[in-house]
């Protein structure tokens, strides 16, 4: 009976303790669960405050069994969205990153609409990189998932995306088209698919049907599809020196942008009001785990303290090297400030207005430009013509404005170009000197990856 005893007892405690164990890990998914429908709750109205609610319960599920297909569905659904509001407030890497992980974690579990979801994502953010290849692969992989799943809308939708961030980019236009109209003709969304079309058959230079699909695009019930129609037709008009019609047109898209400012005021008193609704709900749950909270704080400190200890270390290693590579940057700036061309283009930067066109740069500023550009960039004009030798010297300038991060816009003016004629411009500079019909790069890739 003793040696009984000494059995059951050891047996008894290790069932108990895996009991535990398990209902801990339950309770922990079930926390972790509620703070992400919080913060799913939060996200049309308060992106930020989503994103710290899904902080939190990502933190929580760290203490989950990482094995368990509910953790690893519910740590995926949360990094995505995750992603997401990452991507609207402009921190794009990080987003892509997150995507990233959430597709890792969707690819062990079994279904794939949450993998075909996250792999969207990714597609758009990559696509916002300027890493076209990437959103190409992203994209193709969703739309492979769609058509397994027989939702003609959601291939419809992926395609959609895929000639507007990929093909569109890319300059693909004939493709564009023979895409988006066979979308249409299977049920696509109509003034998104006639915008798409308008524009692809105006960078086709093909005005008559880019009209046609423009105009059907200015019927969409939303302003935000509307204004862009407009503004196309506007610079099909005129180049075509209609002017009656593009001052039209300039009108309308005035009118749509007030419209859609006061649409805009009106979804934000209504987020108002349900922001204070959802805060009274998630008061309420805050109470509940304020105790767990307060140890998960203090582990922070400690940790924020251990950060803080490593920094100051490696500060002491790193003081030297700061300080010459400041001494080096202060140069460079001194002389860039004293250029006229470079504090042009930063003015136009900060403010571009119908005023900020009236400058002058002669030959000589533009070539101290471009001497600055090849020591701080180790030639890189020399690098560019020596690969691509029929670039001229117009052509130089723009792309070392290009390499220093200059927008479109900026640059146009800086051409004293409209910015459709700067874009066509730098697409027959892609297209006819830099070999863009065998390199799939986009323009600014091909530029920023001259070393």
């Amino acid at each position: 009976m003793v040696r009984t005893k000494q059995h059951i007892i050891p047996i008894i405690l290790l069932a108990a303790s895996f009991f535990c164990a398990c209902q801990s890990n339950t309770n922990k998914l079930e926390k972790a669960n509620a703070l992400y429908q919080e913060g799913l709750e939060l996200s049309p109205e308060n992106s930020i405050a989503a994103a710290e609610t899904f902080n939190q319960a990502l933190l929580v599920l760290d203490r989950c069994n990482q094995e368990a297909f509910d953790v690893k569905r519910l740590k995926g659904q949360i990094k995505d969205q995750l992603g997401t509001r990452y991507w609207k407030h402009g921190m794009k890497e990080d987003a892509l990153e997150l995507h990233e992980e959430a597709i890792e974690l969707f690819r062990q579990l079994p279904g794939n609409v949450l993998l075909m979801s996250a792999l969207q994502n990714a597609g758009r953010v990559a696509a916002s990189l300027h890493r076209v290849d990437e959103a190409e692969q992203y994209y193709k992989e969703a739309f492979e998932i769609a058509k397994t799943q027989s939702s003609k809308k959601l291939s419809i939708d992926i395609l959609l995306e895929l000639c507007r961030d990929v093909y569109m980019e890319r300059g693909e236009y004939n493709k564009v088209v023979e895409l988006v109209s066979e979308a249409l003709e299977h049920g696509a969304r109509a003034d998104l698919c006639h915008l798409t079309l308008g524009m692809a058959y105006y960078y086709i230079e093909n005005d008559k049907l880019a009209i046609e699909h423009l105009n059907l695009a200015t019927e969409s019930e939303k302003a935000g599809v509307r204004m862009p129609a407009y503004q196309g037709l506007y610079q099909i008009y005129e180049l075509q020196n209609d002017y009656h019609k593009a001052l039209q047109c300039c009108e309308q898209y005035n009118e749509n942008l007030m419209q859609a400012h006061a649409e805009q005021h009106i979804e934000e008193m209504q987020h108002i009001k349900r922001d204070y609704d959802l805060q009274l709900q998630r008061n309420t749950l805050l109470s509940e785990h304020k105790l767990q909270s307060l140890y998960l704080y203090l582990a922070l400190v400690l940790l924020a303290v251990a950060l803080v200890v490593t920094l100051l270390l490696l500060r002491q290693k790193t003081l030297k090297d700061k300080l010459k590579g400041e001494e080096s940057q202060r140069q460079f700036d001194v002389a860039m400030k004293k250029n006229k061309v470079f504090v042009t283009a930063l003015a136009l930067s900060e403010k571009v207005t119908g005023n900020t066109v009236d400058f002058n740069l002669v030959e000589t500023e533009w070539n101290d430009y471009l001497e600055l550009i090849d020591l701080v960039y180790s030639d890189f004009t020399q690098k560019l013509l020596e690969r691509y030798p029929t670039l001229t010297k117009t052509d130089l300038q723009i792309c070392s404005l290009t390499r220093q991060g200059f927008s479109n816009q900026v640059i146009s003016i800086m051409m004293n170009l409209q910015t459709n004629s700067y874009a066509r411009r730098k697409y027959r500079i892609k297209q006819e000197k830099m070999d863009g019909a065998q390199d799939d790069r986009s323009f600014e890739e091909i530029i920023n990856e001259i070393e």
